[in-house]
């Protein structure tokens, strides 16, 4: 038995056929694909961290949730620690009283203000509240005014 070369009548026809049921499978795969939701994971914006004693007198740094805790006596305060120009994490230097980002030179005075830019806006202060369990409430969703702060009676 000897196989005959494929005409190119044939050949024709089952490129059309591969190319059309190609397109169709791409084309369902996008659809299906376009049903199912990038979902980005981001760390929740309201979560618990420590106990008030847990943190001495000054600003603590909490790396893994990107915040300070800045505590005056009985009085506790968190602010953010990204910087609101590119999202780099600025640094406390205790002898000015100032936090500065070291990626850009943005300076934030102790109250969070722009001192010195590019960065746009000032440090947002967060919404912090004595939890049930005596820990610290950290909600990042609301902004509160520096005046505000959690005053903890011992």
């Amino acid at each position: 038995m000897t196989m005959s070369p494929i005409d190119r009548r044939r050949f024709l026809n089952f490129l059309g056929w591969f190319a059309s049921l190609g397109t169709i499978a791409g084309i369902s795969w996008g659809s299906v694909r376009f049903m199912i939701p990038n979902i980005l994971y981001e760390p929740p914006k309201a979560f618990k961290i420590g106990r008030p004693q847990d943190y001495p007198e000054g600003v603590n740094f909490l790396p893994d949730k990107k915040i300070f805790v800045v505590r005056h006596g009985n009085a506790y305060k968190v602010i953010s620690a990204v910087c609101t120009h590119m999202g780099c994490t600025p640094r406390w230097v205790g002898k000015r009283n100032e936090w500065e980002c070291p990626c850009h030179g943005s300076i934030f005075n102790d109250r969070g203000g722009v001192v010195r830019g590019p960065a746009p806006d000032p440090l947002p202060w967060y919404e912090a509240k004595l939890g049930s369990d005596g820990r610290i409430f950290v909600d990042g969703r609301r902004i509160v005014p520096f005046s505000q702060a959690l005053t903890v009676h011992t």
